[in-house]
């Protein structure tokens, strides 16, 4: 099967690299991580559904978008009980995405937009795009495409919960061509532990910083039995859509 036409710098030489800096006009950083999603799905999953999303995108602003290698370790303090899970300082991780911006701003690129797959890096994400625009000058945003579909995530979702090592993440994954990044065999819902403090908790109003074995003991949220090809096309079509309609405006501004 051919590959359908799209910048992706991984998959590139420099001189094909420097032919199609003629056309592209943004740049998209993806950033994941590197921790567990309980029985359900691998180490792989939010740098994996991150780096998809991104291919799809560049495919879609083809020659418009450069799509560029994933930022794959995160900030995943919270995870760190759970075998195998690696994590940066949030200074760390700011340093790395601050340099990968910085850099392929020296090869003329000024608009950027991170692509996140992972909710432990937001809050340096505000934090490294606000310095990124300060003191470089560029044109740079950030999101998350499950945030940005949001509606169709509720719309589709057969579990009351959406959240980490979910049916949403799992059924992305399948439909962005990493089937095995999923354990079918082993897909299992959230065994959520009970909240000892009212109004609080990991996703409460009143927030505490729990490790994650506090929350739920088998790392995941949600019920990833739910789990389809079908879910993850509608998900990651709608953010898709939604993403490329912000570039559009974001490019031209």
């Amino acid at each position: 099967m051919s590959t359908p036409p799209r910048h992706v710098l991984n998959e590139m030489t420099w001189p094909e690299v420097k032919d199609a800096l003629e056309d592209v006009q943004i740049a998209l950083v993806p950033t994941g991580s590197a921790e567990q999603h309980g029985p359900n799905t691998t180490f792989f999953t939010d740098t994996g559904r991150a780096e998809g999303f991104c291919r799809l995108l560049a495919e879609k602003l083809y020659p418009r978008a450069l799509a560029a290698p994933p930022v794959g370790y995160g900030v995943s303090y919270h995870h760190m009980r759970f075998p195998g899970t690696v994590t940066l300082k949030p200074e760390t991780f700011m340093a790395v995405v601050y340099e990968v911006v910085e850099s392929l701003k020296q090869h003329g690129i000024n608009n950027f937009l991170v692509i996140n797959g992972h909710g432990g890096n937001m809050p340096a994400l505000q934090l490294v795009t606000m310095k990124l625009r300060y003191e470089l000058g560029v044109n740079i945003a950030y999101l998350t495409p499950t945030e940005v579909a949001r509606d169709v995530v509720n719309e589709g979702k057969t579990a009351e919960r959406i959240g980490h090592a979910c049916e949403n993440e799992a059924s992305q994954l399948l439909y962005l061509g990493y089937p095995w990044a999923v354990r079918d065999s082993a897909l299992a819902p959230g065994e959520i532990q009970p909240e000892p403090y009212p109004q609080a908790g990991f996703q409460g109003r009143i927030k505490v910083p729990y490790f994650f074995d506090e929350v739920t003991a088998n790392g995941a949220l949600g019920d990833a039995r739910g789990t389809s090809i079908e879910y993850g096309e509608a998900t990651v079509e709608a953010a898709c859509d939604r993403i490329v309609e912000f570039i559009e405006a974001f490019v031209a501004s």
